[in-house]
């Protein structure tokens, strides 16, 4: 009897695992793939038009780029502190001491002491109860120097990943440009004469013209800044100097001669350069090409803008006033991709 017990239930018990089994089987008949989120959805609907999440991020690519740049900023911020806190933790752990005590310790070291570029060991710090401010900044430079010294003795490696530059469909033709049309690297500046920091970016153009010669090609467009009077007309008269073949030279003296609020003597500037006066001061005034500043202007703001310089190299965004080494690193890159030939 309990032998006839024991088959029926394993009998019972196979019939429930095949059947399992074949549920499993027809779920995945059923369901063959699971489903994916759309990574393009539809945002809005104008009539029976629709709007994907794609096409609105395309109007904004260097707008949120920037951002994107703030928050790696911000990361890379994060990160340093993080390390340098758990720097000292360690060394406060590895010596059994508080972390006051540690930097205690450090502010009696001549060798940290060197490093934190004071003239001898700082004594008991942090024990007087009434800290000057210069004993404050003494804490602030001995922690820093301890930190520096931990940093030497240990391996610290950072792999937050590289932010990569969106490539933006920018217009890289212009009439206005220094290279060859053959340059493997094109870098494309959204400028305003009465801007300061496009003056300081012009003179970081000539430098990066004289380090790499004909492999970069430099196009000048106008994108004038609301709050600055004088710029439509330079934009103008730089533009009529090029007609006569000196936009570049005229680009120059615009910059060099810049005195924030106070314009240009237009007419002195094209005697300088030798220009023909009559023609010059015809194209002046009849407005020549003022519709073409106001369509470079447009594009800008298609491409997102929002302030001068804006570079973009080879489509990749770079904005604001940047020193050589910026631009130079993602120059490097691009070059480094070119096939060989």
């Amino acid at each position: 009897m309990k032998q006839t017990i024991a088959v029926r239930i394993v009998l019972a018990l196979s019939l429930i695992v095949v059947s399992a089994g074949l549920i499993g089987i027809g779920w995945q008949f059923r369901n063959p793939r699971p489903e994916t989120v759309d990574s393009d959805p539809v945002v809005a609907m104008v009539g029976n038009r629709s709007i994907t999440l794609r096409e609105v991020e395309s109007t904004l690519a260097l707008p949120l780029h920037l951002l994107d740049t703030q928050r790696h900023q911000l990361l890379q911020q994060a990160i340093q502190q993080l390390i340098d806190e758990k720097l000292l933790e360690a060394e406060a752990s590895r010596k059994g001491v508080t972390l006051s005590q540690l930097l205690e310790e450090a502010s009696q070291s001549e060798s940290v002491a060197r490093l934190a570029n004071l003239p001898a060991p700082v004594k008991r710090l942090g024990t007087s109860s009434q800290s000057s401010s210069l004993e404050g900044q003494e804490q602030a430079r001995i922690r820093q120097a301890l930190i520096v010294s931990l940093r030497r003795k240990t391996d610290v490696r950072i792999t937050l990943p590289k932010l990569e530059p969106p490539v933006l469909p920018v217009d890289m033709r212009g009439d206005r440009h220094l290279g060859p049309d053959h340059a493997p690297i094109t870098i494309v500046e959204f400028s305003d004469f009465e801007c300061p920091y496009c003056r300081q970016s012009a003179k970081t153009l000539q430098e990066l013209r004289q380090l790499y010669g004909d492999r970069i090609r430099v196009v000048y467009r106008d994108y004038l800044g609301p709050s600055h009077v004088h710029a439509l007309r330079a934009a103008e008269a730089s533009r009529c100097a090029g007609a006569q073949g000196k936009f570049w030279e005229y680009h120059d003296l615009l910059f060099d001669h810049q005195s924030l609020g106070h314009g240009w003597d237009f007419a002195l500037l094209a005697t300088q350069l030798g220009l023909q006066q009559k023609e010059f001061q015809s194209c002046l005034q009849a407005g020549r090409f003022r519709e073409q500043i106001a369509q470079d202007f447009q594009d800008g703001l298609k491409l997102g803008i929002t302030s001068t310089p804006t570079f973009f190299i080879n489509g990749r965004p770079l904005v604001g006033a940047h020193p050589v080494a910026n631009f130079q690193a993602l120059i490097d890159t691009l070059l480094a991709q070119q096939p060989l030939s």
